[in-house]
């Protein structure tokens, strides 16, 4: 079957590989989200690494699924905390090879109803999860992207009055008409979709608030501890998502306005990643 594999330069070749024979049930891939933290691990992942983890697919009675590639063990002193996705469990990845491929291996499969799109079930059950560390008040969102998008939603359901932060002013107007506002003015807390932006963001904060890390560069990155100290702000991070976070997903889902989406072959791999990278597409999906 075709695969989009990792070569010794840690960079994307499409490949021809084995059918998968792993656990679970064997999906056929209908589309695979292009999520940010694969663009990351290009050239950095592991050779013969197979990365995709937005997953829609379909049974071979023909349900349509979205799978979880992670799992908690869910019962764990780091589970119990609400730190799931640092459990020894989670580690373990429960896909085989990846998303980027005609067909897959998955221990944890969902089935989707009509009309939920699979490859926003996973970004959207990340958004839910870390939305919870956020507190209902005037609520900063940097980056509007496909996953700022999705923040500007999931906060407004909650009761919270969102602004953004975007310097592409397309991108600032499509959440200005999701409800969010465009100001400078002071917030309670920050939520960071991107990589940049947090140097004008931080100082944004009143006392006491909390900023969310969402994305994050993989190179260090300084943070004015000073003002962190001074305002006793509240740094925290969150990463992917839990089981309940996919099934409060797939149900909301159908209330939410969805990005565009750019769909290519697998042998077209190299120029999605490009049109990501560029700011040229919002979502961009890969189907075999």
């Amino acid at each position: 079957m075709r695969a989009v594999v990792l070569d010794a330069d840690g960079l994307p070749q499409l490949a021809d590989l084995p059918e998968p024979d792993g656990r679970g049930e064997l999906v056929r891939v209908l589309a695979c989200g292009l999520c940010g933290s694969d663009v990351e691990k290009l050239g950095r992942a592991v050779p013969g690494t197979v990365l995709g983890h937005e997953i829609e697919g379909e049974l071979a009675d023909g349900t349509r699924v979205t799978v979880m590639h992670r799992v908690p063990c869910g019962s764990c002193e780091q589970c119990r905390a609400g730190h799931e996705s640092t459990c020894t469990a989670f580690a373990e990845l429960r896909i085989e090879p990846g998303g980027f491929v005609e067909r897959l291996a998955a221990t944890h499969v969902l089935a989707l109803p009509d009309g939920v799109d699979g490859i926003w079930v996973e970004p959207l059950a990340c958004v839910l999860r870390a939305a919870e560390k956020v507190p209902v008040g005037r609520v900063l969102v940097v980056g509007s992207g496909a996953v700022g998008l999705l923040w500007v939603q999931v906060l407004l359901e909650h009761g919270c009055d969102v602004v953004v932060a975007e310097p592409r002013a397309e991108r600032a107007e499509l959440a200005r008409k999701l409800g969010a506002a465009i100001d400078k003015g002071p917030v309670s807390a920050a939520v960071l979709t991107a990589h940049g932006g947090y140097e004008s963001a931080l100082p944004r904060v009143e006392a006491g608030g909390r900023v969310v890390v969402f994305a994050a560069p993989p190179e260090p990155t300084p943070v004015p501890l000073d003002l962190v100290y001074r305002r006793e702000l509240t740094l925290l991070g969150s990463r992917s998502a839990t089981p309940a976070a996919f099934t409060a997903a797939i149900e909301l889902l159908p209330r939410l306005a969805l990005p565009p989406v750019t769909t290519l072959p697998l042998e077209r791999f190299d120029e999605g990643v490009e049109l990501y990278r560029r700011g040229e597409a919002l979502k961009v999906a890969f189907a075999p």
